[in-house]
């Protein structure tokens, strides 16, 4: 392997952890402190600037559930540079039948885009908590006051914001696509009770949108409550403007 080729075999291997680490729904700050190395060390090996040993790449393989990947990818680097600087064996390798031909996808590449595939960002635990700290609110309306809502909900948007984010399996993207939408809702109804007809309005809005993409009727149903509810209030809200200025 000549240098060149090494430099760029480096570069696609951090391409590869850039690309694993942002399928995990990690941030370089986030995979820095899981693998204990500074943020700085994440991002000159992913442009190929920087290039860690061994024990970085296991470290890698470990907290992104690679299964390997890219210390295989380090060990391949390695051994073939290895090889270059020891010169060719007596006699000359000429190719052999074994060569792959050069359209060929690495191995390494193909198992690392399957792992990416295979590796949600959201599993179905932290799906269902979400599901049920959301039922909890629901459970809670009337009987604690809007504001304390309010604040259990904002970090389950923020968290769902994340997720949305990143990636996950056809199915668990419908759950969340149903979480979204009811976050939205009760947001929505809450801030029509603190007196936030704007706000209110914007979150019926994106609850009715966010149903509406993810093509489920039942949650369509249920966010056009709130949506409905909110546009009443409004008009409302204007025929009394309209009455008072008339009055003035």
């Amino acid at each position: 392997m000549h240098d060149d080729d090494t430099t760029a075999a480096r570069r696609a291997l951090g391409r590869r952890l850039a690309h694993l680490r942002r399928a995990a729904g990690h941030t370089q700050h986030g995979l820095a402190r899981l693998v204990q190395y500074g943020r700085s060390s994440v991002a000159n090996t992913e442009t190929g600037r920087q290039h860690p040993e061994r024990p970085f790449w296991t470290r890698c393989d470990e907290a992104l559930r690679t299964g390997g990947v890219l210390t295989a990818e380090f060990d391949r680097i390695a051994s073939l540079n290895h090889h270059h600087r020891l010169g060719p064996p007596r006699g000359g390798a000429g190719p052999t039948s074994d060569n792959p031909p050069t359209w060929w996808e690495d191995e390494d590449h193909i198992t690392a885009r399957r792992l990416a595939l295979t590796t949600p960002a959201a599993d179905d635990a932290r799906l269902a908590q979400l599901e049920h700290e959301i039922q909890a609110v629901i459970d809670d309306n009337g009987r604690c006051p809007p504001a304390t809502l309010v604040a259990r909900l904002r970090p389950l948007r923020d968290c769902v914001d994340q997720l949305m984010d990143a990636r996950q399996h056809p199915y668990q993207r419908a759950r969340l696509y149903t979480v979204a939408a009811h976050l939205s809702g009760l947001l929505a109804a809450l801030a029509l009770d603190l007196g936030a007809l704007a706000l209110a309005h914007a979150y019926a809005a994106e609850a009715f949108a966010i149903a509406d993409i993810a093509r489920q009727p039942a949650t369509r149903a249920w966010a056009y409550h709130p949506t409905a509810t909110i546009n009443h209030c409004g008009s409302l809200a204007e025929t009394n403007d309209d009455w008072s200025a008339t009055s003035s």
